[in-house]
């Protein structure tokens, strides 16, 4: 049997949620949401768990107080590894062919020297993970947070010399992600790391092009690629604007198409 996706979805689900679950789905994959709320307008299918079967509600929080639920997620993903969940994916990963055959930790580079979680497994007795859950579980974290960028390190230290609490969430975005899973797998010496062919073919800075008419996936596509991470955030302005709907002849209306996917507002 292929692996149980599992995923946090918070508020309503646009169409490219949809597409990310019915496209994991369509590869022959369970796929669970994790919501405090039940999400309405998943595909048929899709299992919904309450999410407080991993974590409390009292610990949702949002980015600086008021943008996305992103630091949230990936303390959340830490602990799906932690009760053996299988793979986590955000819901704007599309799905191309099955996630099978791949190593313990899966792990990819989103871009050289970068190392993404949007499709991640840690295996539960991985000093990985107890790095990944420590940043949100340990109150008495170091003056200097190791898996900060300098300059930012360095300004987390200030403040918190000033007494100030400076928790996970308000630190820049990414630290809990990215920047935790680059340093700490290095440090640790976890591999392999996967290319990032296999699911970040398509650059952050190129993943609104995807919505352009004319545009298609075929020129990021390899025969590696397993599953193509959408950016949402690009999209979206990290969460400060809507979800825009693709064109008419453009990838992601074709894979909108594909997958049975209505991205009509």
């Amino acid at each position: 049997m292929l692996p149980t996706i599992s995923t946090f979805w918070h508020g309503p689900a646009s169409w490219l949620e949809r597409l990310s679950a019915a496209s994991f789905l369509a590869a022959g994959h369970r796929v669970d949401v994790y919501s405090y709320d039940p999400v309405e307008g998943l595909p048929a299918g899709v299992g919904w768990r309450d999410a407080r079967e991993i974590l409390p509600r009292d610990r949702l929080v949002f980015y600086k107080g008021r943008g996305t639920p992103g630091v949230f997620s990936d303390y959340f993903r830490a602990s799906l590894m932690r009760a053996g969940r299988g793979i986590w994916a955000d819901l704007d990963v599309v799905c191309l062919r099955p996630l099978a055959g791949l190593p313990e930790h899966i792990l990819s580079h989103e871009r050289p020297g970068s190392v993404n979680g949007a499709v991640l497994r840690i295996p539960r007795d991985s000093p990985l993970l107890a790095a990944m859950l420590d940043i949100f579980t340990v109150e008495d974290r170091p003056l200097f947070e190791p898996h900060l960028p300098p300059i930012r390190r360095l300004e987390v230290a200030l403040r918190r010399l000033a007494g100030e609490t400076v928790r996970p969430e308000d630190m820049q975005y990414g630290a809990t992600g990215p920047f935790a899973l680059t340093y700490y797998t290095a440090k640790l010496g976890i591999g392999p790391i996967l290319p990032s062919a296999v699911f970040y073919p398509v650059p952050y800075e190129k993943a609104a092009t995807l919505l352009d008419a004319g545009s298609s996936l075929d020129p990021f596509v390899t025969p590696e690629t397993l599953g193509v991470h959408m950016w949402r955030s690009q999209m979206t302005r990290r969460g400060r604007a809507g979800m825009p709907v693709p064109a008419p002849g453009s990838a992601l209306a074709a894979l909108c198409a594909r997958f049975g996917i209505s991205p009509a507002p």
